[in-house]
Parts: C-alpha cells; structure tokens; sequence
C-alpha cells in the first residue's frame, strides 16, 4: 500500500486547493531507491514526470520524445527516460516523461490500483495494490 496526505497548495475566494501527494521510490541505473513526493494527478494518462534535475541526478537513460497534450488541449513533444519505480512492492521499469516542477503519478502507473482520496486538507491518500 502507498499511503499520502492531501495538502492544500492554495486559497482563493473561499475555495482551497488541494492535491493528493504520496511519496514514490525511484532509482536510475545504480537501483539505490530515493523517496521523491509526486502530487497523484488523474487527469495525465502517462506514468510518470520527473524535472530535469532529478532525471540528471539518476542518470536515467533517454527514450525518445512522445508527443502529448496538456491540460489546456496544447500538444507538446516530452523528452521520454526509462526510470525504476518501487510499487506494490516490486521494482517496475517506467517511462518517465521530463516536465518541471513537483512529480506527478499518472493513470498509467495507477493502472490495477485503487485510489482512495479523503479531499480535505491533511486527508489520507492510499493507493492499494487490486487483488
């Protein structure tokens, strides 16, 4: 089980913004897993983002570019690496698209899990291996 928080990132007018946040465990060729926070974002179909320095900090190898949209519709190229991921308990090789600021943990790494978010401010987030 991969367990979270929901933080509050923001305010405006009343409404406070959220984002379910879990911590991941990477590794790059050396296979030495680091924790890395990754905000849980439903609405990338990908696997994983990863900024630039910490795609540089694991060495990882690079794949290609893959074309995707993003959330306003816009179609952009992604620098794609290969990255290990520590899920369910099992080492799983990745693709990790290159995209600044905080991680993000897409539908495809999500795929045979279930997802359970208490949306308020400090609920639990808990992502749970399907049986």
């Amino acid at each position: 089980m991969i367990t979270g928080t929901v933080v509050a990132t923001g305010r405006q007018a009343g409404v406070v913004w959220l984002e379910p946040r879990v911590e991941i465990n990477i590794a790059g060729l050396d296979r030495v897993f680091r924790s890395e926070e990754a905000v849980v974002d439903t609405g990338f179909t990908g696997w994983l983002t990863l900024p630039e320095a910490t795609i540089e900090e694991l060495g990882l190898n690079h794949y290609g570019q893959r074309l995707a949209n993003q959330a306003g519709g816009e179609a952009e190229m992604f620098d794609i690496y290969g990255v290990l991921v520590l899920w369910h308990g099992r080492a799983r090789p990745v693709p990790v698209h290159l995209a600044e600021g905080i991680p993000l943990v897409g539908m495809a790494l999500l795929n045979g899990s279930r997802l359970t978010v208490d949306s308020w401010e400090g609920g639990d987030v808990i992502i749970e291996e399907r049986t």
